[in-house]
């Protein structure tokens, strides 16, 4: 996890797919892409189960303008907590 300001619980977790086979290269690339945007305090990645936990108060707009999918339940999504697949974020 890669916290911005301090080791504060963000309030606001969104849940976005990650495309499978993500090597290190990818996760710096998406990480430098994700946390320049407004709002992100956090970054989680857990590529085994293909998601990345955006904490803080992130438009969902602007992570789907740099090129992600996130998840239509989220932060609520199965795929959060479990490498089970979630077809609605696929």
């Amino acid at each position: 996890m890669v916290e911005r300001n301090g080791p504060t619980t963000p309030a606001r977790v969104t849940v976005v797919a990650l495309p499978p086979g993500m090597c290190r290269r990818c996760v710096r690339a998406v990480s430098r892409r994700v946390s320049d945007l407004p709002g992100v305090v956090s970054l989680e990645f857990d590529v085994e189960a293909g998601v990345l936990r955006v904490g803080g108060e992130v438009d969902p707009a602007a992570l789907g303008r740099a090129g992600l999918t996130v998840c239509p339940d989220s932060p609520t999504c199965r795929r959060a907590g479990s490498s089970a697949d979630c077809r609605r974020c696929r």
